[in-house]
């Protein structure tokens, strides 16, 4: 059981520096290919959002957003009813930006999955995550955040 728990972590590991590795190769900073990303998967993304579901720091993010702000690439949009939380935006500028730095990461990821899928099963995915809720809820029981 161990071996297997360590090339799951060793292999979440890769993941991560291999998302790492390809921004850098194309200077951007990790951070911003994280914001970019996360930004073109989800409509409604707030920093708030931001922080609880990929975990970065509030001083990151604070920072990141200044920087692709001031780049033009995103707008902050407030969210009614919230005093404090915006809504992100891509501008035009932002989109393109984020497609061209997204392209070939989406193309591996995709070629990645497909290959799994068909080696292996469909349930890929579904088992993967059913153990990361598994694995929160063991070590964190009672928190109340079951998306984590």
């Amino acid at each position: 059981m161990r071996s297997k728990i360590k090339m799951l972590v060793d292999a979440t590991n890769r993941i991560d520096h291999t998302y790492l590795v390809k921004g850098r190769s194309m200077a951007v900073k990790p951070n911003i290919v994280i914001l970019l990303y996360a930004l073109a998967n989800e409509e409604n993304l707030s920093q708030s959002k931001l922080h609880n579901e990929w975990l970065l720091p509030l001083s990151t993010i604070n920072t990141i957003v200044s920087e692709c702000r001031s780049a033009g690439y995103i707008t902050l949009e407030p969210i009614p009813g919230k005093r404090r939380e915006c809504r992100l935006r891509f501008t035009p500028k932002g989109r393109e930006f984020a497609r061209l730095i997204l392209a070939e990461i989406h193309a591996a990821e995709e070629k990645a999955m497909a290959e799994t899928i068909a080696r292996f099963s469909p349930d890929f995915v579904e088992a993967l995550d059913f153990y990361a809720r598994t694995f929160h809820r063991a070590l964190n029981p009672g928190d109340g955040n079951e998306e984590t």
